[in-house]
């Protein structure tokens, strides 16, 4: 197998029995390690790994592939831009939730429920993307915000109130659903932004 990283061959050999996945996980640890940057876009023959095929090509050996591309960017560059993405994306969470709840109370459930089911999902990658950057970055939110009790709690929090949000919609607890929605997510959301900005500023302190 070839492997290519941003356009140069590397002299990386994955071992006989190696699969692709676990070739894969080798290389993003070295590549952040050693080089301070992040694989962002991975092409395999050269083509992007579907959704569809990715677990079952993942488990086959990576000596069966010919040519492995990996395309990488500075791991700075690459947190202060996902933090930037997801400052961005918090708000428009919120206004969604405050949407949620108004079209509940007008009686229109499903926009309501296809569009909370998208702000979930939202949700879910941002917290994803925190705790990948509170990883490589060795971050103890709990340090950083000590008032509460750390970002990773409070994204908890977020976490609870929407689990309290499916469980009022399950119950047909439309009005229940509202409120959580409109005066215990949007506000908390919005306060994230302010947490993020903190974490932004940190981690370029810590890599100048």
């Amino acid at each position: 197998m070839k492997i290519v990283i941003d356009g140069h061959m590397d002299l990386v050999m994955p071992e006989e029995d190696e699969s692709l996945g676990e070739l894969l996980v080798e290389l993003k640890e070295w590549m952040i390690k050693e080089n301070k940057r992040v694989i962002v876009r991975v092409r395999l023959e050269g083509k992007i790994i579907s959704e569809k095929n990715k677990k079952v090509v993942l488990l086959r050996k990576a000596t069966e592939f010919g040519i492995l591309e990996l395309f990488t960017v500075n791991l700075l560059q690459w947190a202060i831009d996902s933090l930037k993405e997801i400052e961005d994306k918090l708000p428009r969470i919120a206004l969604g939730m405050e949407r949620v709840s108004f079209l509940i109370q007008k009686g229109n459930y499903q926009d309501a429920f296809s569009l909370l089911d998208k702000s979930i999902e939202v949700w879910d990658r941002i917290n994803e993307a925190l705790r990948y950057v509170e990883r490589l970055f060795a971050l103890d939110y709990s340090q950083i915000f000590p008032e509460r009790k750390g970002i990773s709690g409070e994204m908890e929090k977020v976490k609870d109130l929407l689990g309290e949000a499916n469980r009022a919609m399950e119950q047909n607890d439309l009005l229940g659903l509202a409120d959580i929605l409109e005066y215990e997510l949007a506000p908390r959301i919005n306060e994230e932004r302010m947490a993020v900005d903190k974490i932004t500023k940190l981690i370029t302190q810590q890599m100048n």
